[in-house]
């Protein structure tokens, strides 16, 4: 007899799960889905804050060698970006660096990804003698192109 009101807790827990509000990583994923549906194709998009939030940086169809300058697509947003999404059409993942001219510590963003909605929690590895693993939040000052074979490895997620 005690099977059945173990049964009926069961399920009366299982309705109220159904009934919990989203979660913020809910949402966040929300958002981002939101920004990529709403994406211009064969752009990489850089957002000021988390979950592609907190507007649009800029966007750029090509490589972009400083993020910092006021040439190319991405101007004046070095170091700044905080949520990613990639909408490119080449099939070709994003690679971002910390320094400009694609130099320093870098990871890249597959094609199958779509987006990344927090970079606080992604790195950029390598750069060279003594580098190891940084944020890859606000430290992003250039990018390319490039088939994810080039990509050594290191991918955001």
């Amino acid at each position: 007899m005690r099977k059945i009101p173990a049964l009926f807790a069961t399920l009366t827990l299982a309705g109220l799960g159904a009934l919990v509000p989203t979660t913020s990583a809910q949402a966040a994923s929300a958002a981002c889905d939101n920004a990529w549906n709403g994406a211009a194709s064969g752009w990489l998009y850089a957002h000021k804050n988390i979950h592609c939030s907190g507007g649009v940086l800029g966007r750029d169809a090509s490589n972009d060698e400083n993020w910092g300058d006021g040439r190319g697509e991405l101007r004046y947003v070095a170091n700044q970006a905080s949520s990613l999404v990639h909408k490119g059409t080449s099939g070709m993942a994003v690679k971002v660096y910390d320094g400009t001219n694609y130099t320093g510590a870098s990871a890249c963003l597959a094609k199958s990804e779509l987006y990344v909605s927090d970079l606080t929690d992604d790195h950029l590895v390598g750069g060279g003698p003594g580098s190891g693993r940084i944020t890859a939040n606000d430290t992003i000052s250039s990018h390319k192109w490039v088939w994810e074979s080039a990509c050594g490895g290191a991918f955001l997620r």
